[in-house]
């Protein structure tokens, strides 16, 4: 029998590693999968595992205010070896790029433990943006012995750092996993609620800004965007903004959007609340990587608060738009596709180039060793 070590620090962890153990967990007799949280973020973290029905069996407890990423990564790090001394582990599996994710691949690196790297190979080469991620993540590939990769674009930019191609399997997201058994939940009263007070002839837009590097003058002039567009289409435009608990979020949006009438500033989420009023948005605008991974799933367009994006399958495709934080430019596209349906409708199609929801079964086979197709993008 395997061992694995799923390795989860953060909300987007959880959300995109919860189907890959659930996946794991229906084969009890080939594999024993332990699952360790890190509560990188604390809150935010449980809801998600409680949506998917996960108790961990280790809990770091490592939250703490105001802690900075050497603090976090070195905290991380001793915790996680910690466990995997603790009994003979075939693998450690990580997601992403987060501290939590580069300390576990260190872990089981220095104590022996094969390393699995799930969305492996995303890459901006710009060491700054997204930042610290761009760096977790490519010293995760020099780390790691199996590299899952969603896209083929992601497998060409590892082979291109002589990752071995024999190491490398194309699997699409697990987020469109979690994406589908979110959409087909049974919608809360929070979520009815929710939209209960959105008026029906109103068009919604969902606004997710948290990114490290968004903070200060770029939050700023996306929420003085916002702001402008809310007075611009008071009637035909409704904005529901969940605000990450972050300090350096909550002060700007609640100065700036607090008291614009058809602005939602809301707590966070759930995930299956969050992709429940998703669902019935007509935009998205966010610097978030997994919604721009879910959106064409939903098959509503999604506008990037980002300079670049590690995921430039969409913008290929045009099922996506790169904004940037300039405040005239979000306003000029948001115009655009408010004011006319033709330009709104150019960035929906039928196909989603992240995922078709089985990435998770086969990540699983191959670990296990059973049979398996690789994802094939449309």
């Amino acid at each position: 029998m395997l061992n694995v070590l799923v390795v989860i620090g953060t909300r987007p962890e959880a959300i995109k590693l919860a189907p890959t153990i659930l996946e794991f967990q229906k084969d009890p007799n080939k594999v024993n999968v332990e699952v360790c949280v890190t509560a990188q973020h604390r809150a935010l973290l449980d809801d998600v595992l409680m949506n998917f029905a996960i108790t961990p069996d280790y809990d770091l407890n490592l939250m703490s205010d105001n802690q900075t990423l050497d603090e976090i990564f070195s905290k991380c790090l001793s915790g996680i070896s910690n466990i995997l001394r603790q009994k003979s582990y075939d693998w450690v599996l990580v997601q992403g790029d987060t501290s939590t994710a580069l300390s576990a691949a260190l872990s089981g690196f220095y104590n022996h433990v094969k390393v699995a790297h799930i969305e492996a190979g995303l890459r901006t080469y710009d060491k700054l943006e997204p930042y610290p991620e761009e760096i977790n993540r490519q010293l995760i590939s020099k780390i790691a012995d199996l590299h899952f990769a969603p896209t083929m674009s992601a497998k060409s930019n590892l082979t291109s750092e002589q990752i071995s191609p024999q190491s490398i399997i194309i699997t699409g997201n697990t987020v469109i996993d979690s994406l589908k058994l979110a959409a087909d939940s049974k919608q809360s009263n929070l979520v009815k609620k929710i939209l209960s007070n959105t008026q029906p002839d109103k068009k919604i837009i969902m606004l997710t800004a948290h990114r490290r590097e968004n903070f200060g003058k770029p939050l700023k002039m996306i929420c003085k965007a916002i702001q402008h567009l809310a007075q611009k289409y008071e009637k035909e435009i409704h904005f529901i903004y969940p605000v990450h608990p972050n300090p350096n979020v909550q002060s700007i949006v609640g100065k700036l959007l607090k008291n614009t009438e058809n602005v939602s500033l809301l707590d966070p989420l759930n995930y299956f609340d969050f992709i429940q009023v998703l669902k019935h948005a007509y935009l998205i605008i966010t610097d978030s990587g997994g919604i721009q991974e879910e959106a064409p799933t939903l098959q509503i367009p999604v506008f990037i608060l980002r300079n670049r994006t590690e995921r430039s399958e969409g913008i290929t495709k045009g099922i996506g738009l790169i904004l940037g934080t300039n405040k005239n430019t979000i306003i000029e596209e948001v115009s655009k596709v408010i004011d006319f349906r033709s330009e709104h409708d150019q960035y929906i199609q039928s196909s989603n180039p992240y995922g078709d929801g089985l990435a998770s079964h086969r990540i699983v086979s191959n670990i296990i060793g059973l049979p398996f197709n690789e994802f094939v993008e449309n």
